[in-house]
């Protein structure tokens, strides 16, 4: 290889070692910044936003009775079902369904008839004269004539007996239909038929229908048409002379009953059979033009946008043009909300990283932080494609994560994140600005209430208020949209329950909503401040001393937090725990020695500086074992800080050899006294580390006057604060300085003075001076005074 090739290889390794030196670096951190656990944690919370965003199709974004005030076009062309019509339709073809008869009974009718005929042939052929036969003919209401009895009587024999039954047997009366009053079929709908169906049985085969004109009928009540009737059956009969007697038995005969009967469940089953078959009428709506009028949307309007939306999904299922321009807009709509509802969640991730930067320490609050995020927009998001008509329903996920938010966070930061959540819900469920202004009235108001639970029955008083301020804004936004007064009264009482419904559902969750964030409420801490608990039954046991100073630091802290706005309760229950590692190594605390002997005389000072600096780590397993809340566990591990332990540094170094100029042979450095820390980070717990160096030192004094209490509890403070232990919390040099006044306060009435009262003996012997001394009364003053 050529040396100016080699030296040129050279030049290359350098630089690309040079490039390594000074991009390396970046390209790690950047690296690893991009895949922490912030960003990997935001990014899935973005994908989970727009996939929920994504959820579902269009929803009406109407309900009944809410007022258009302009009108709305039709997207696509659509049909619609017409009821109305189709009723009108079914009752039309039912009303032309013929009416079906059948054949009255032919024992009753026709066989009547020609049995009533035979008698009156076998009465002539019986009768020796003509008066006989009338008067058998009278008995029978029939009219006689001579005629007709010499004709009859000639046909005595069997062959004039076989003919005579034949002539009767050729009547035409099955061609005579004799039916009752056609109005009073009980029909519905009437017929509208010019003729009936009259159901005649075959000796073999099925039944044979004949249509019989309505003009052909006989109506039963008709005197001149049953007679008609009567004379033109009569008139067929073989026999002339005995027409009259012939058409006075048919007369007879039609007046007791029709010939014909109506077939009623024949007839309804044809009525219903040409309903079903009548086709369901339906009204065509064009695109590009309105369907809905302005003003308050009636029930038939509703119907017409869920035929609208129903159509307008159906269109972008085909296979055109159109329907693929539709598809391309529908996308475009979709990726505008997506893009609206990632920079809201970007928007929640920067508000909650610069306020609450605690959330993305530990990934648990991360995933808790936004579990309830992402719950919340997915349960609006399915209450709103369930049940569309009723958006007060998706009042109730947002009201609880409002009231979860102002019980686990700080309320500014509840508020600012509650609001964050409504426009993103408002975005999803694509609601009106009224929708928008009611969820932030009632999750406002909720938030505002919820900053500190002492009891239970205050989650239902705050749900009770927020019902109250969440009714009358949707009652007020209801007018202002100008909707009938019934659909915002019912509007109104289902936002009234909606925000009730939530604070059950907060009630009942609370537990875990504290054991899921790691946080506990003040309801939780009254539990923990319970002094039959069996840790604070055991501390009292086996270190009264220290539960004594226990309880007194809990009194001040809780003051003290008082006066520059801190959780007051929290530090006072922190209090009664933050020394429960003494329970195992009592004896070896100074509050909890009795005699003047100490068990530290016999030790060395590091052995004893083991001992102090373990009843921090003691504290915690205690904490653990017994399940302390999270949140206390910092007054455990915080309330001495960093700093050092005076005494038995001062014991080393006194312990030290000397050398000629009188001074230690060496300085036993401070850092090796110290405690482990971490400095506290809260401002309570700032607040016990000064109530717990104050309260020691005051109790040190010989005669604790309120000038030396003041001085002892500057010099504390200041100590602490020089020694940098308040540089990771957020309290102020001003909370710090109200913090000293409380403290003095509170210290100068615990260690006030009292007077001195003399003994028994020495108030005896007074007494019995005071009446040596004291004339005697004259009995003569003794009785004036009487």
């Amino acid at each position: 290889m050529p040396e100016w090739s080699t030296k040129r290889a050279n030049r290359r390794k350098q630089v690309k070692k040079q490039r390594a030196k000074v991009y390396g670096p970046w390209r790690t951190r950047i690296f690893k910044r991009l895949f922490s656990w912030p960003v990997l944690s935001g990014v899935a919370f973005l994908v989970g936003a727009a996939a929920i965003a994504l959820i579902g199709e269009l929803t009406l974004g109407h309900s009944v009775g809410q007022y258009i005030d302009q009108p709305i076009y039709a997207s696509v062309d659509f049909q619609v079902s017409d009821e109305v019509q189709t009723d009108a339709d079914r009752e039309a073809a039912g009303a032309m369904t013929p009416s079906y008869y059948t054949l009255n009974s032919p024992a009753l009718t026709f066989d009547r008839i020609r049995a009533d005929l035979m008698r009156v042939y076998q009465a002539a052929v019986d009768a020796p004269t003509l008066d006989v036969f009338q008067e058998t003919l009278a008995e029978l209401e029939l009219p006689a004539d001579k005629e007709a009895y010499r004709r009859l009587h000639a046909l005595g024999d069997a062959a004039g007996r076989a003919q005579f039954q034949a002539w009767v047997d050729e009547l035409p009366l099955e061609k005579e239909h004799v039916v009752r009053d056609l109005g009073l079929e009980p029909r519905e709908p009437k017929s509208a038929t010019t003729f009936i169906r009259l159901e005649l049985e075959q000796a073999e085969g099925p039944q044979r229908l004949v249509e019989i004109p309505m003009a052909e009928l006989v109506p039963h009540g008709n005197q001149r048409a049953l007679r008609r009737s009567a004379a033109a059956v009569a008139r067929r009969f073989r026999l002339q002379p005995l027409e009259p007697a012939v058409e006075a038995v048919v007369l007879a005969a039609f007046h007791e009953q029709p010939t014909i009967i109506f077939h009623q469940e024949r007839t309804v089953d044809e009525i219903h059979a040409a309903a079903d078959a009548t086709p369901v009428a339906v009204r065509t709506y064009e695109k590009g033009k309105p369907f809905v009028k302005p003003g308050p949307l009636s029930a038939d309007d509703h119907e017409l946008l869920r035929a609208h939306r129903a159509g307008y999904l159906d269109f972008l299922k085909q296979d055109n043009e159109a329907a693929l321009a539709a598809r391309e807009e529908r996308v475009r709509q979709q990726a505008g909300m997506v893009t609206l509802v990632s920079l809201l969640s970007i928007a929640m991730l920067l508000y909650a990283g610069l306020h609450q930067r605690r959330i993305f320490e530990i990934a648990s609050r991360t995933v808790a932080f936004m579990v309830l995020i992402l719950g919340t927009l997915l349960a609006a998001r399915l209450l709103d494609l369930r049940w569309p008509d009723l958006p007060e329903l998706v009042y109730v996920p947002c009201l609880v994560t409002g009231s979860v938010l102002a019980i686990v966070y700080p309320r500014r930061f509840a508020l600012g994140a509650i609001c964050i959540v409504s426009v993103l819900v408002g975005t999803i469920v694509d609601g009106t600005l009224v929708f928008l202004l009611t969820l932030f009235t009632c999750v406002v108001v909720a938030g505002y209430q919820l900053d500190e639970i002492r009891t239970r029955t205050q989650l239902i008083v705050s749900g009770g208020l927020t019902a109250l301020a969440l009714m009358v804004a949707s009652a007020a936004g209801g007018f202002w949209e100008g909707n009938l007064p019934r659909t915002v009264i019912n509007h109104t009482a289902w936002a009234g329950g909606a925000a009730l419904a939530a604070s059950f559902i907060v009630s009942g969750v609370l537990p875990l909503i504290e054991r899921l964030f790691r946080v506990a409420t003040s309801l939780n801490l009254l539990e923990w401040r319970d002094p039959t608990r069996s840790l604070l039954q055991l501390l009292a046991r086996e270190a009264p001393g220290t539960y004594n100073h226990s309880l007194v630091l809990g009194t001040l802290a809780e003051a003290a937090c008082g006066q520059i706005g801190a959780n007051g309760l929290l530090a006072q229950v922190g209090a009664l725990y933050h020394d429960i590692g003494k329970i195992h190594k009592a004896d070896y605390f100074a509050e909890n020695q009795t005699g003047k002997m100490s068990r530290h005389d016999n030790l060395s000072p590091s052995m004893s500086l083991l001992i102090i600096l373990g009843h921090v780590k003691d504290g915690i397993e205690m904490a653990r074992e017994y399940k302390l809340p999270r949140v206390l566990h910092q007054f455990i591990e915080e309330h001495h800080g960093t700093t050092v332990v005076r005494y038995f540094h001062h014991m080393a170094s006194e312990k030290q050899p000397q050398i000629a100029s009188g001074k230690h042979d060496r300085e036993v450095p401070e850092a090796e006294f110290r405690y482990s820390g971490p400095r506290p980070r809260t401002r309570e717990s700032a607040v016990l580390m000064l109530c717990d160096g104050v309260e020691g030192a005051v109790r040190a004094i010989t005669d604790p006057t309120p000038s030396r209490i003041e001085s002892v509890v500057h010099k504390i403070v200041m100590d602490r604060l020089n020694d940098g232990q308040f540089d990771d919390c957020d309290i102020t040099l001003k909370q710090i300085r109200s913090v000293e006044e409380s403290l003095v306060k509170s210290l100068c009435g615990i260690y006030h003075g009292r007077v001195a009262y003399p003994s028994a003996r020495r108030s005896t012997d007074d007494a019995a001076s005071r009446m040596r001394t004291q004339p005697q009364a004259s009995p003569r003053a003794d009785a004036r005074a009487g």
